[in-house]
């Protein structure tokens, strides 16, 4: 079944984005557990947070992106999954500041994003 038009793009972005948020919580949790378990330096905690989110975004684009625009539906995803991670993780903190640091990290989210929507259209598009 293929869905057309605004309707149909926005419902593959919002599925990425639920499976995406999904996985990352869980991957941050375990990560969390890791190191505690096994005492793992602080200089690790960024890169492989990157890593997690990354990956998350790829999974909920390749799982849920299809027919076309996938740079489009992929960034819009990305920097969504980055805004609601962000915003959980606040809660979760307790505490909201804004800074480059966040800018970049929508950015970040926005590229991974759009890689991962071209990947999965083109895949999906290669099965047909």
């Amino acid at each position: 079944m293929q869905r057309s038009g605004l309707k149909g793009g926005a419902v593959e972005v919002g599925k990425s984005v639920g499976i995406s948020v999904i996985v990352t919580l869980a991957a941050v949790l375990l990560f969390a557990f890791l190191i505690k378990i096994f005492s793992i330096g602080s200089s690790v905690i960024t890169p492989v947070n990157q890593v997690i989110k990354a990956l998350a975004i790829f999974l909920g684009c390749l799982l849920s992106l299809r027919d076309t625009k996938g740079w489009l539906k992929g960034a819009i995803a990305g920097i969504l999954v980055i805004l609601f991670t962000y915003f959980i993780f606040a809660i979760i903190a307790g505490e909201i500041s804004f800074g480059l640091s966040n800018v970049l990290e929508f950015l970040f989210g926005g590229v991974a994003g759009a890689i991962s929507g071209v990947i999965a259209v083109n895949l999906h598009g290669a099965q047909q």
